[in-house]
């Protein structure tokens, strides 16, 4: 960004810390990082928002506020704006600059390029790596942040998947994310109850499609699911055709054929039923069963009265509205 500001201003223009005044209010000490840039005999304030999932509203209202205890002009230094951002700035007179290249500082100069950040559009649904962090997120037993680093470790996703994740739950609202240097930590934007309620409605079945093997075929890191999961945590029976194991997409696809009957095979002769899910079911499960959440997206559509019965046990777990009352 500054080696920008140079090839407009000259080699003579710098940056360095900045001082908060004595009548500077909280929400600007906690919520910006500020910087003093100096050209010539010049001076100019820079707040920069740490909060990157900040509101374009609050961002001016917040800079005039600064401005009354400030002696030196102010201006908002932002990572990406849109092109409507931009012309909203320029129309209430607000200074910024931004590192895509677009700098609005008229007691100085101003310079445009068009590049501009992308408008992230959030879909009905979640993709599948965006849900996987979604609940991941809701699942952590600890209010910390975390980052992206340690989501891609965690989840083995990689870090294209991870930043399309965030940046879809950002943009839909669902978190916040908070820049210190080049680190970018990840937190709900809600408590734990209001947070899944928020994001339920985007959540899909995990559920890809469903493979029928041999009774033989054996693999005891598979998580249970289906109805033989909610059995073990309901009053719902299961019997022996509504067992079923969850696998990877990727663990479906190493499935020796030999050990893949047709589903009429197994309705006569019996064998496994395993899901194939879209995002691996083993990053989540929890006492050998697919997670909570997961497993009610499952069955969720399923007519059996039952069932859905069972499903409010989980339902009222994680507080979420029952959908059969007794």
């Amino acid at each position: 960004m500054f080696d920008f500001l140079k090839t407009i201003f000259g080699a003579n223009i710098d940056v360095s810390e900045f001082d908060y005044p004595d009548k500077t209010p909280f929400f600007i000490r906690d919520g910006y990082k500020i910087q003093i840039l100096s050209w010539k005999k010049s001076r100019c304030v820079l707040l920069s928002p740490i909060d990157s999932s900040w509101r374009l509203p609050t961002l001016k209202k917040q800079l005039t506020k600064f401005q009354e205890i400030c002696d030196f002009p102010c201006a908002l230094c932002l990572e990406n704006i849109t092109s409507k951002q931009r012309r909203n700035l320029i129309e209430s007179n607000i200074p910024f600059i931004s590192q895509s290249q677009q700098v609005y500082l008229p007691f100085w100069g101003c310079s445009f390029l068009e590049k501009f950040k992308a408008e992230t559009t959030v879909p009905d649904k979640m993709a599948p790596g965006t849900q996987l962090v979604f609940l991941y997120l809701y699942y952590l037993k600890t209010t910390n942040t975390t980052n992206l680093t340690q989501i891609s470790k965690e989840l083995s996703l990689s870090k294209a998947t991870c930043t399309r994740a965030i940046d879809d739950l950002t943009a839909s609202g669902l978190i916040t994310c908070k820049t210190e240097g080049t680190n970018k930590w990840i937190a709900p934007a809600f408590e734990k109850p209001e947070f899944l309620k928020k994001g339920y409605p985007r959540l899909k079945s995990p559920v890809e499609r469903l493979i029928y093997v041999r009774a033989s075929f054996h693999d005891a890191a598979l998580p249970k699911s289906g109805v033989i999961a909610l059995a073990d945590i309901s009053m719902v029976g299961a019997d022996e055709q509504d067992g079923a194991a969850a696998i990877s997409k990727k663990g479906g696809a190493g499935i020796p054929a030999a050990e893949i009957i047709s589903e009429q095979d197994f309705r006569d002769f019996g064998g496994r039923i395993l899901e194939v899910w879209r995002y691996d079911p083993t990053l989540l499960a929890n006492g050998g069963r697919v997670d909570d959440i997961s497993l009610l997206l499952s069955l969720k559509d399923n007519p059996n009265e039952r069932i859905q019965m069972g499903l409010d046990d989980i339902r009222e777990k994680h507080e979420l509205p029952i959908k059969y009352e007794e």
